[in-house]
């Protein structure tokens, strides 16, 4: 038996370190044979080396590029290492190789939702999948994933096909279920639950669907022993136990609301939720589900009004929230620029409400002292006269690869300032990975060294509530380049402290900003898409966002820095007077008494 022969054998025995030492011996003998190379990458995966596994296969591919078997396995591996843009490439070339390759279509058809967010592209795909291997469970779920977005009733005809290919695992069960929920099938739901829960008794989100079924029928029952005419209380739905900006919205409802005394049943999206005083988890005789989070997680209550309170970033909404919109009774926004976003998209404007959200000055953390900061020169961030700060999710819409570029372009080493730099909840690897890669490509594309510029400091890990009052404290300005916003909480939060605000002059700022309270930066529309490349950002397939016009904010920061522009305005007054989260949950509570949903 040859190196080769020994290989394989060892690697179906599952022998790993004799099966790679094997193939490395049979690769070195056979040079020019493409299998060896395929075995060794194989057995390199398999021996948790896929680095060096995807660098033989990738070398090999270069030699031979139309050896299927080299190209199947490189694709997969890149798949499943994460490279989303490489095995889109060589998916693709897979799939010319061999049209009849089920797994290649559907490893494009998850890309193309997942990762260019081609929601269109990734039902055609799926389905070509589907109809290649009609019996592989795992293909039928991947379609149903595809179609969610678009048509529940395709999902669920997919999940039925899965279950019937393997009745015994209850993770499609769990799928069909919720894709009723969303429907506003509660009690058919329940069905496909109970199943799950016979298989797997402690599927953890075959119980949590199982305990929302629960809570939605309570909640039905009581609204029912009302009767007819307007609620005395409201449930809220939301992600009210994470750290995204809906759970922060939600929780400032669900605070103000109790002080104002209105009665609130709240179901957490994740399960059982912890609050403060009480559980306010019991039935309250609501007439209105109000469910605060994005279209497609949307799930009707029988007996309730469905209203999403949602917002978007951009011009106009995806055509598949605007399909899904549509299972809502009411849609209310917080600003006019989300009014448009789902009015563009034909959501019937009598049925869009506006409602401002409040600011966060945090009274509570009124002690907190400011942070103690040094940069990478080891001089105090206190002791600059200028100090800009920008508290964002390191994701493109964010803009922070144009915030560097400005600040790079506009700044010099001896200037007597600063940026802050605060990527969102902190501490993420790819918010590492993003940052890194933006700063390279920055600087190849300004052709500047960020030793050259004004010194930037970044702040890479959480901060409790108190702390990020004393990040703000640090600075005497904030500035925003972000491509659009629902509402931009930091922002509006360092403008009620008294920060100078520069911010673009579209979206949510036109809400509560102008001239009188901000430096606006002019902006124009185009395609989203990702820093420094041609390739659609995925929540934005299809879609614009705003463009800050670089130039007007380059020459905003050469003013304040070079003391041509000695004191911005301030918005504190303005924003304090004018958005505050109990005008906010007032206007929400008239907003509801006028549709008849809400006692007065």
């Amino acid at each position: 038996m040859d190196a080769y022969d020994q290989a394989v054998a060892h690697h179906r025995a599952g022998r790993t370190d004799a099966a790679l030492a094997a193939a490395r011996l049979a690769a070195a003998s056979a040079p020019g044979d493409p299998l060896t190379h395929n075995l060794l990458a194989v057995c390199l995966i398999s021996a948790q080396q896929a680095d060096e596994g995807l660098q033989v296969l990738l070398k090999a591919v270069r030699q031979w590029p139309e050896h299927e078997g080299l190209v199947t396995n490189l694709a997969i591996g890149l798949y499943n290492a994460g490279d989303q843009k490489a095995a889109w490439h060589y998916l693709r070339h897979l799939v010319v190789l061999n049209p009849a390759s089920a797994a290649a279509f559907d490893r494009l058809g998850a890309l193309s939702l997942t990762w260019r967010g081609d929601r269109e592209g990734a039902t055609r795909l799926a389905d070509r999948a589907a109809r290649l291997a009609p019996n592989d469970k795992t293909i039928r779920i991947n379609q149903s994933l595809a179609w969610a977005p678009h048509d529940l009733e395709r999902t669920i005809r997919a999940l039925d096909a899965a279950i019937a290919l393997n009745p015994d695992d209850p993770h499609p069960y769990v799928q069909r279920a919720g894709a009723l929920l969303r429907q506003g099938q509660v009690y058919a739901a329940l069905h496909p639950l109970r199943r799950a829960l016979r298989l797997n008794p402690g599927h953890e989100d075959a119980g949590r669907h199982a305990l929302r079924c629960q809570r939605y029928h309570t909640a039905s029952q009581s609204a029912a022993a009302r009767g007819p005419g307007p609620g005395d209380g409201l449930l809220l739905r939301g992600p009210f136990s994470t750290s995204s900006g809906y759970a922060h919205m939600g929780r400032r409802y669900i605070q103000t609301l109790r002080k104002q005394g209105v009665p609130m049943q709240v179901v957490g999206v994740f399960g059982h939720e912890t609050w403060g005083e009480e559980p306010l988890e019991a039935p309250v005789g609501s007439k209105a589900a109000i469910n605060i989070m994005v279209p497609l997680a949307v799930e009707p209550i029988p007996g309730l009004t469905t209203i999403l309170y949602s917002m978007f970033e951009g011009p106009r909404i995806s055509k598949s929230w605007a399909r899904q919109s549509l299972s809502a009774d009411l849609v209310i926004v917080p600003t006019e620029s989300s009014r448009i976003a789902w009015a563009s998209q034909g959501y019937p404007e009598d049925r869009i409400r506006v409602c401002p959200l409040g600011v966060d000055a945090e009274p509570a953390a009124a002690e907190a002292p400011a942070l103690t900061l040094v940069t990478s020169a080891g001089r105090r961030v206190d002791s600059y006269r200028h100090r800009f700060l920008n508290v964002s999710d390191a994701i493109p819409r964010k803009n922070l690869d144009g915030v560097l570029r400005v600040w790079l372009r506009t700044t010099r080493r001896d200037d007597d300032a600063v940026l802050i730099l605060k990527p969102g909840k902190g501490g993420t690897e790819s918010a590492r990975r993003h940052l890194q890669a933006i700063v390279r490509q920055t600087q190849a594309h300004v052709g500047r060294s960020f030793a050259e510029a004004a010194p930037i400091v970044l702040i890479d890990q959480p901060l409790s509530e108190a702390e990020m009052t004393g990040l703000f404290r640090t600075a005497n300005y904030y500035w925003s380049l972000s491509h659009g916003e629902g509402w931009d909480l930091p922002l509006s939060k360092a403008g009620a402290m008294g920060l100078g605000l520069i911010a673009p002059a579209h979206s949510a700022y036109l809400d509560y900003l102008d001239a009188r309270f901000a430096r606006m930066i002019p902006c124009g529309i185009g395609p989203a898409h990702l820093p420094y490349s041609r390739e659609p950002w995925e929540p934005f397939f299809g879609l614009d966002w705003w463009e800050p016009d670089e130039d007007a904010a380059a020459s905003i920061l050469s003013d304040i820095i070079r003391g041509r522009d000695s004191e911005l305005p301030d918005a504190a007054a303005h924003l304090l007077d004018n958005f505050t989260w109990n005008q906010a949950a007032l206007k929400l509570r008239r907003i509801l008494a006028d549709a008849g949903l809400l006692r007065h």
